[in-house]
């Protein structure tokens, strides 16, 4: 299921990345946060990776809101990629995999699959707005 975690009961394990809507504090797993499965988080690094260039998947990244509008819009651009119903083939040109096998999982159920990312990335673009008020970071805690 391509999905955001909301509640951290539904975690299983530590394999998550951990998106906090503040600085990192020394203190991981935090209620506040909302979590990506691995391959869900590699689907949109590529929006990170190309805003924030100092993005490290194993560490605590703590990026300015002000980078995030423009993360923002790189997600838009995704969903626009994924709605214009692209050549499974051509997938990688617009989303990202972290292992080799995603692509080949993902075009299994295309269909399922590019419904659900869209989804996805509609309520991450939702949850980022939310938090632009109420703080001036969102961090990006790696695995």
């Amino acid at each position: 299921m391509i999905e955001i975690i909301y509640d951290t009961n539904s975690l299983e394990g530590s394999c998550y990345i951990e998106i906090l809507p503040d600085q990192y504090r020394g203190e991981c797993w935090n209620s506040s946060s909302i979590y990506f499965t691995e391959d869900n988080f590699g689907y949109i690094l590529p929006a990170i990776d190309k805003h924030y260039k100092k993005f490290d998947y194993f560490a605590f990244n703590e990026i300015e809101m002000g980078i995030w509008d423009l993360i923002n819009q790189e997600l838009e651009r995704m969903k626009q990629f994924l709605n214009s119903k692209p050549n499974p083939n051509s997938l990688k040109e617009g989303i990202g995999f972290l292992y080799g096998y995603s692509g080949q999982e993902f075009i299994e159920n295309y269909d399922t699959n590019v419904q659900q990312l869209i989804t996805m990335i509609t309520e991450f673009q939702s949850w980022i707005m939310q938090k632009r008020s109420t703080t001036q970071f969102i961090s990006v805690l790696g695995i």
